[in-house]
């Protein structure tokens, strides 16, 4: 099945095209970059790899290490009162001030999620070296000074297509899960403060996919702490545009059907609906039930079939599985959605997908390859998306004490269609294997050649390093003209 969807054309967007006004601040940045940025935080490395193969220790221990292990390796990274953190790794295309905010607006939303599932917690959190780290000062004293234009850790102002709208979003989604414990700590003109620098997202404009649940995110959290109503309905109308059946949404007029229905969309849908329960409910979890239907059966004990941009984010491959237990959806049983939420994380983590206090740059440990150019250092934070929810619900969808069920891909095998997405779905027990077939190309210009994964260059990577400017082969398969994508990750090394 085919939908049409009204196109629009793809605005200028000054990072995508620098000029030598650009390339210079971007040179000032990095060399910003090397004069604040830390040693690398390894301690905790092996001790996480090694709790995630370990069959004695209990799945909410594991998820409680692993928010311990991204919590002390940000309090070694962060600065300026929490508001900048320079991780290590590649660059993106934004500039270093912009991966070092990345480094904070995807980590606070983990830290967030703590403090709700521990209520507030006053002893703070226990590192997994033994000592206490107070989550409760790190976000409060963040929003503060992030937002204060005073501060030497202020934020900055939002502009069209700025990747900061995207940080916003996360930025404000921390803000409202841990409101219980530090909204009401701020005075009215501190919080004034902090609505004000949200605020400047009701004038920005962005791409045309699923940026706008970016901006609804943040016009939401407003609205529940605030009260202020700026919701922009055309742009939830927009989203709903994007929708082609079977719980998947197309990435804009001419986008993928990739695993940003799971980490994007539905990601931000869930949060919605948890901010404003009344709003548009009923399409929401629909939707979220319609697409765990058929997702479910992606998951393996050894991987997923991954297909489409932004590798990095795949421990988060599991979102909509939780998500949709949330919210009262008979699509999967809890026992099968932990279950497959456990085998993903332990898998990855097993090999090497967390490095320096991060998830990796790569699919499992670090690959240049896999990196796409909005990807930086810190951008890997969404991998934490699935964590994130599950702190937040964990406890009230029995996801700790459930009894494990097994994956569809260990009871029998299976054939089936997602005709939304011209899918086909195939399973082989013996095997474990899931391989997904999409029935039409992305393009028709390409050859053996154009479908392989492509390696960046001396040149660009001497040029990346001086400039600290992504400038990296786009690897996205779906796009070279791949079709067919199997949990066993073949096509990927």
């Amino acid at each position: 099945m085919s939908v049409k969807i009204k196109e629009t054309q793809r605005p200028h967007i000054p990072c995508e095209h620098p000029d030598a006004k650009m390339y210079c601040s971007l040179l000032k940045e990095n060399v910003r970059r090397q004069i604040y940025k830390k040693s690398k935080y390894h301690r905790n490395d092996k001790k996480i790899k090694q709790i995630f193969q370990q069959d004695d220790v209990a799945f909410k221990q594991k998820c409680h290490l692993l928010s311990a292990y991204v919590v002390e390796a940000f309090e070694h990274y962060a600065l300026w009162d929490n508001t900048y953190a320079y991780y290590p790794g590649r660059p993106s295309q934004q500039s270093a001030k912009t991966d070092a905010l990345e480094g904070v607006s995807r980590v606070l939303p983990t830290l967030a999620a703590w403090l709700h599932a521990n209520q507030g917690n006053m002893q703070g959190l226990t590192a997994m070296e033994g000592r206490k780290i107070d989550v409760q000062q790190m976000l409060f004293s963040a929003f503060l000074a992030g937002t204060d234009p005073a501060h030497r850790g202020y934020w900055g102002i939002l502009s069209d297509h700025d990747q900061k709208i995207c940080e916003s979003a996360d930025l404000a989604l921390a803000l409202w899960i841990a409101k219980d414990f530090i909204w009401d700590q701020y005075n009215k003109v501190q919080q004034t403060q902090i609505m004000t620098w949200f605020k400047q997202i009701n004038h920005c404009k962005t791409v045309d996919n699923n940026w706008h649940l970016f901006v609804l995110k943040v016009q939401f959290v407003i609205k529940s702490l605030s009260g202020e109503d700026f919701i922009a309905h055309d742009k939830y109308a927009r989203i709903k545009e994007f929708y082609v059946g079977d719980g998947w949404f197309r990435d804009g007029a001419k986008g993928n059907y990739d695993y940003y229905n799971a980490w994007g969309f539905h990601y931000s849908l869930y949060w919605l609906d948890q901010i404003d329960p009344d709003f548009d409910a009923q399409f929401i979890h629909q939707a979220m039930a319609s697409h765990v239907k058929n997702y479910r059966y992606f998951f393996t004990p050894q991987g997923i079939p991954f297909f489409g941009r932004s590798a990095c984010y795949r421990l988060a491959a599991a979102v909509p599985l939780l998500a949709s237990l949330d919210q009262g959806s008979s699509a999967i049983s809890v026992g099968e959605a932990k279950r497959a939420f456990r085998m993903s994380l332990e898998y990855f983590i097993a090999h090497d997908a967390l490095k320096n206090g991060a998830p990796t740059q790569g699919m499992f440990s670090d690959d240049a390859r896999l990196v796409d150019n909005y990807s930086g250092p810190a951008s890997c934070f969404w991998s934490m998306r699935a964590l994130n929810i599950a702190l937040y619900c964990g406890q009230r969808i029995n996801l700790w004490d459930c009894v494990e069920s097994p994956l569809p891909i260990e009871q029998g095998d299976f054939e089936f269609d997602i005709d939304a997405i011209a899918a086909k779905v195939i399973g082989i027990s013996k095997t474990q294997e899931v391989v997904v077939i999409f029935k039409e190309d992305y393009t028709k210009d390409q050859d053996p050649c154009s479908r392989a994964l492509q390696k960046q260059s001396i040149k660009s990577k001497c040029k990346e390093v001086l400039t600290g400017r992504a400038d990296r082969p786009k690897n996205n398969l779906l796009r070279k003209g791949v079709t067919c994508y199997s949990s066993k990750m073949g096509a990927f090394f």
